[in-house]
Parts: C-alpha cells; structure tokens; sequence
C-alpha cells in the first residue's frame, strides 16, 4: 500500500467516476484504475463496487476511505513539520557542556542560537568530560564540548577540535604573590591551589612538577567556575583556568599569574558527536555558532581538523 494508491482513492470517491478521478490526478483512466486495483490486490478485499458504471464504496472500501483521508492529513503534517525542523522552528537541542567550556563559549553559542531560533527547545548539562561521553552514547544528549584528551581511545565517537585558548593561574589583584618579580609553582603551593578535575595526563604532568610530600598541586577540585572565582577572591586561592574575559571580569576581575615553567599552557576543546551520526539541523546550527564565537576568542588558535 502506498501513499499515492491512497490519493487516488479519495480523488475518486470526491469526483464520483474513474474518468473525472484520474483527470485530476493527472492520469489516464485505466493507469488509476490499475492503482485502485493495485490497492485492493495489497489489501485483499474489493473497495469498488464497478456495476451500473457508477462509483460505490464497499463497507471495506468506506473504512479504508476514511483511514486514508486520516492518513494523507497525517503525511501533510508530517512534511509541514519536517519544514519546520530544518528552518529551525521546531525541534530540540541536548547539549552538554565542560566546566570551562560553558563559561567561555557554551553560554555565548547558547544566546546565538536562541536569538536567532526563539521556538526551539534546548536542554543543557555541565560535567566532566567521561560523563558527558556517557550521555553521548546512552543519546541522553546530542553532542558536548570539553577537553577531549582522555577521549583518545573511546571508539564511536567524532571529535571536531575547535580553537585552543591560553590556560592561565589566576588570583585577586592584591594576592600577594604578584609582589614577587617570578613565581614558582612550590611558592603558588603556600596559598590553596584550585582548578577543575583535569585530564589525567594534564594531571600527572602537574604531580611530576610538584615537589612538595603529603600534598597534590590541586588540594581544591571543583568543575564549577562561579565557586573558583569565589575562591580566589575570598580564600586568596590560585585558580587555574583559560583565559577568557567572561572568567576574569564577571563581577570582580581577576588577573593572570605566571607560574615559571608553566607558560604556554593551552585548552584541547572539542566538540564530540557519535561517528556516523547524522546532525540534526539545531545540532548543525549550534556547531555554526560554536566556531563563530571561538573563532572571535581572543588568542585563540587555528581550528582543528576532526580527529
């Protein structure tokens, strides 16, 4: 059974004869009554009653009658909202976000996309990046953007790189160590040094620096970035993060602090969708608006190739 035999059922009880039927189907007579047949063959009962050259619904014919004007009103709809979803005025969007990643673009992509798309429905979740890779393939969510360098050897999924921004400490102005002319990462140890869970290679590189027993460089973990500004300003912690506006001037600024031996530090975001997944069209959108904004970051780096 097919939508077109359908059409041609209703055109014909609306016309009430086969020739008036078939020429506002744009079709030759016997090519709709081979249709009609055709339908009757798929569902194995007789529809038309032929006798007396005049067009006559069988009980069948009455109950297929109306389920297929039910039908073509659906497949109407149907092609109406799948307009609509790739206009974007309709449709849904999961994201989820890294600590880092929502304040310094994920807000931003976010407002773009709202802004321009008011009627879609979008839900956001902030985590860790073997979380939000957990969400991925349960398709809890449609994509997410963080530090990917743990994911290197989780299969199924595609990684976009996007542009990598300077990683700085950060402090209060009147913090203390800005008085000294250099800083190492032992004198920064004397204060509470605090920063997101990290990848565990970026991790252990720190550790390796560290030289201090019965303590870890980062003896405050925390993956959110209102409680690490928090900390900075009223506890004097050393706060790792990227350096981007939204972190330093929220409220209150905050301002780099050089660690020697650890300049040159940058992010490795990237957005991270299911391989062979088709986007969705609010998925390609944000995608578009993700690397608007990255790509207007101050010192930011080249976009990545998919990994």
């Amino acid at each position: 059974m097919q939508l077109r035999q359908l059409q041609h059922l209703v055109a014909l009880a609306e016309q009430g004869s086969f020739g008036r039927a078939a020429q506002a189907s744009h079709l030759s007579q016997p090519a709709l009554s081979r249709s009609i047949e055709a339908l009757e063959e798929g569902l194995q009962v007789r529809l038309i009653d032929r006798a007396y050259g005049t067009v006559r619904f069988t009980q069948a014919g009455e109950l297929v009658l109306a389920r297929a004007r039910e039908l073509l009103i659906d497949a109407r709809q149907l092609k109406e909202d799948v307009l609509q979803l790739e206009g974007l005025a309709a449709g849904s969007l999961q994201v989820g976000l890294g600590p880092f990643a929502a304040g310094m673009l994920g807000r931003a992509a976010l407002t773009l996309l709202v802004q321009r798309h008011p009627q879609l429905s979008v839900r956001t979740e902030v985590a860790d990046t073997a979380t939000l890779a957990e969400r991925l393939h349960r398709r809890e969510i449609d994509l997410f953007i963080a530090d990917t360098r743990d994911l290197a050897r989780q299969g199924g999924l595609e990684t976009m790189r996007l542009p990598d921004v300077p990683v700085s400490f950060f402090v209060q102005p009147r913090h203390p160590l800005r008085k000294l002319a250099s800083v190492t990462l032992e004198q920064a140890m004397d204060y509470p040094v605090a920063g997101p869970k990290l990848p565990a290679r970026v991790a252990a590189q720190f550790e390796r620096q560290a030289k201090r027993a019965g303590r870890g460089v980062f003896n405050l973990v925390c993956d959110d970035t209102g409680t690490l500004r928090h900390l900075a300003l009223t506890a004097r912690a050393v706060v790792l993060a990227p350096d981007a506006p939204a972190f330093r001037h929220e409220t209150q600024p905050l301002v780099p602090l050089p660690i020697a031996g650890l300049e040159g530090m940058r992010t490795h975001y990237g957005l991270v969708t299911l391989a062979g997944r088709t986007p969705s069209p609010a998925a390609a959108a944000y995608t578009r608006f993700v690397t608007e904004v990255m790509s207007a970051a101050p010192g930011a780096g080249k976009t990545g190739a998919p990994e």
